[in-house]
């Protein structure tokens, strides 16, 4: 994995953690990539650390859902403080809409779905509202 800043930040610290092997989006996940995920928010959060920032109650770790992602290569965003995102951008980065998720909700959807379906799958089971509450 690779950890490097959003070219266009969100907020004061802003860094996208991405996997080297390709994935589309979080909507081509598995339940096997479970634990890919939160090494992922665990990198993200040792880079927060690296930086100086401690407040993990204050940051916003998630992924763009199709069609609203804008690099076809799957892409965690951890963003803090997340009491600091820019207004301008807040609509991007809000987990009650249905183009942003938490990683959190990420991995307990894909422990909740069969080893032969993936994430896509889940989300057209279920009402959107469901997934983002």
């Amino acid at each position: 994995m690779v950890c490097f800043r959003d070219i266009d930040p969100a907020a004061p610290h802003h860094y996208l953690v991405i996997p080297r092997k390709h994935i589309h989006s979080c909507s081509s996940l598995h339940r096997k990539h479970i634990d890919l995920v939160e090494r992922m928010a665990e990198m993200g959060k040792a880079v927060l650390h690296d930086q100086g920032f401690a407040d993990m109650n204050d940051i916003s770790m998630g992924f763009h859902l199709p069609p609203f992602i804008s690099v076809n290569h799957l892409h965690l965003h951890v963003l803090a403080p997340s009491s600091q995102i820019s207004r301008s951008m807040i609509f991007k980065f809000t987990p009650r809409t249905e183009s942003f998720i938490l990683e959190q909700r990420v991995r307990e959807q894909l422990k909740n779905i069969s080893p032969m379906h993936h994430f896509t799958t889940q989300l057209r089971s279920k009402k959107s509202k469901h997934l983002f509450e």
